[in-house]
């Protein structure tokens, strides 16, 4: 386990993160930084950040290898040394903890709530996202704005911006975030009311094995954490908005609020109203009709005797709803099964013939029952990262590019504590010796290869399909399994000159995306999703989410 810590040096200054969101569209579609604003910048600029494993940070940002005190450490055997260091230094003050995901938030404050009655202490941990009820979040809300009661709240990016939830004393990010935007705004949530901004990191990782390979002996969480931080520190670079979607989710939701408030409409007037907004500058004509006669033919809309559109029976059921006006997805567990057996859930199933990794083994997708959401299952051997969707998360080309320069280049970074230092230097060692230097492939040994292609998810995603749909023969590609978006391991046939050429053929055709969706393969990911007609949803997907473009571009620097 490593952590490093954003602690600033302009101690009376308050950043407010709320002026660095900006709506990228009218209907709150995304939000991002203001990568022009000077506050955020100058927080980090003017910050000492420190790591290591089993140290833990001074509160003196100019002595930060000097250990905490504190006589009530928490001994007991067997405790995660990662929420030991949490819970430790979370006594007494009052801290924010983010997380990446809805389950590991679940099971963090679980953990730390746990720990606290082990102790025998009072509980001092609350919970915030956005699968709880409003009464709970409301509770932990009450508790954070009151400065005198010094608990923690353990959440997501619902707390990221927003609602000014008090004196927070520091904040604590467990792994590294996925945007460079999310790491401002969580480190903006502190450095209010007159105290320093301060954003500790702590970066979890299994004991490697003296055997592995390559890939899994890079700290990725570490280098991914320090790549965000440098892009902001080094070029003041925050992600882009992504404009170029085909948002058909977001479409049906506009739609029917559009007739719920306006009431009858013709489908021209309709299509005016709707069509005119940014987000949907390149949904077409033809695409919008097919939406508004499958939303006929399910009864969400009616046509009226005038020939005009209304909201049907159906769609009244969703557009009444106080879940409505929410345009985010909610989180709805699928059941995980293998024959009779009950495995677990998840949130967002993967296509039939993808691997998912539940239960501690790796499992093949045989079948998905939407309407009863359940997962259909048979074992595996091997292992596997968590199935792409909400999590991992959409890490952009840029940060990966900046990953692989970290592993290159022989630079300290000041804000790194002794222990991540050391960690980051071995992971720089064995790169090295690896020999792969400015490559991207690997050999592993015999057959087995290693693909190090530094793309961000979408065009990482892109990249597996041209290769299991478009190049798999060609190459003899075999046993294909890959950690988005970091690397792929596979076996072929092929040589090194042989893979770059037949991959680089086939990107060069002109090729239909939608040729790279698996047969059957329907993917729902937005929370109208299920009342899309199953075309627009492929093409949603191949041309909205498949970054083909950017996957093309970075294909000629390959070797």
């Amino acid at each position: 386990m490593e952590h490093f810590y954003v602690q600033s040096k302009a101690g009376g200054e308050s950043y407010r993160d709320e002026s660095h969101a900006k709506l990228l569209n009218e209907e709150n579609s995304e939000c991002g930084i203001d990568a022009e604003s000077d506050s955020l910048h100058d927080m980090i600029t003017d910050t000492t950040i420190g790591v290591s494993v089993n140290e833990e940070a001074s509160d003196n940002a100019d002595d930060v290898d000097i250990d905490e005190t504190d006589k009530s450490e928490i001994t007991v055997e067997g405790f995660d040394p990662s929420f030991k260091y949490i819970f430790d230094n979370t006594r007494n003050k009052k801290c924010l903890v983010f997380v990446n995901s809805r389950e590991e938030c679940e099971a963090v404050t679980t953990t730390l709530r746990r720990y606290s009655e082990i102790l025998g202490e009072q509980e001092r941990f609350q919970i915030h996202h956005g699968n709880i009820s409003a009464a709970l979040r409301e509770t932990a809300e009450m508790v954070m704005k009151d400065d005198n009661d010094l608990q923690t709240t353990v959440t997501t990016a619902t707390l990221e911006l927003g609602i000014d939830i008090g004196r927070l004393e520091r904040a604590f990010q467990i792994d590294a975030p996925w945007t460079v935007s999310a790491f401002l705004q969580r480190m903006g949530r502190t450095g209010r009311r007159d105290l320093p901004p301060e954003m500790w990191f702590v970066m979890r990782e299994d004991e490697v094995e003296a055997r592995s390979m390559l890939p899994v002996t890079i700290p990725w969480s570490l280098i991914q954490g320090i790549a965000l931080v440098q892009l902001y520190i080094e070029e003041r670079w925050v992600e882009p908005p992504r404009l170029d979607r085909l948002p058909f989710s977001l479409l049906y939701h506009q739609t029917m609020s559009t007739l719920m408030s306006c009431g009858e409409l013709t489908p021209a007037g309709l299509a005016q109203r709707v069509l005119s907004l940014t987000f949907f500058h390149r949904i077409s004509q033809d695409d919008y009709r097919t939406l508004l006669q499958h939303l006929l033919k399910i009864g969400h809309i009616e046509k009226t005797a005038e020939g005009g559109l209304i909201v049907g029976l159906e769609g009244e059921k969703v557009v009444g709803s106080f879940r409505f006006y929410g345009v985010f997805q909610e989180n709805e567990e699928y059941t995980v099964r293998n024959e009779n057996e009950e495995l677990g859930t998840i949130v967002i199933p993967p296509p039939v013939g993808e691997k998912l990794a539940i239960a501690g083994r790796v499992w093949t997708v045989l079948d998905v029952d939407r309407k009863r959401h359940t997962v259909y299952c048979t074992l595996v051997r091997g292992s596997v990262p968590a199935y792409f969707g909400q999590c991992p998360g959409d890490l952009h080309t840029k940060v990966l590019q900046r990953m692989r320069k970290i592993l290159l280049e022989d630079k300290s970074y000041p804000y790194l504590m002794k222990n991540a230092v050391a960690r980051l230097d071995k992971a720089r060692e064995t790169y090295a010796s690896s020999n792969i230097g400015e490559g991207t492939l690997l050999n592993l040994g015999g057959a087995k290869w290693c693909f190090f292609p530094w793309l961000g998810t979408y065009p990482f995603l892109a990249l597996e399909r041209v290769l299991r749909i478009k190049c798999a023969s060609r190459l003899g590609l075999k046993n294909f399994d890959s950690s988005r978006p970091y690397f792929m391991v596979f076996t072929m046939r092929a040589d090194r000159d042989e893979f770059f050429r037949i991959l680089k053929e086939e990107l060069a055709r002109d090729f239909d995306p939608q040729t790279l969706i698996y047969p059957k393969e329907v993917p729902l990911f937005d929370k109208y999703d299920e009342y899309i007609p199953e075309e627009l949803i492929r093409k949603g997907f191949a041309e909205g989410v498949l970054d083909v473009d950017t996957l093309r571009k970075q294909a000629s620097s390959w070797c």
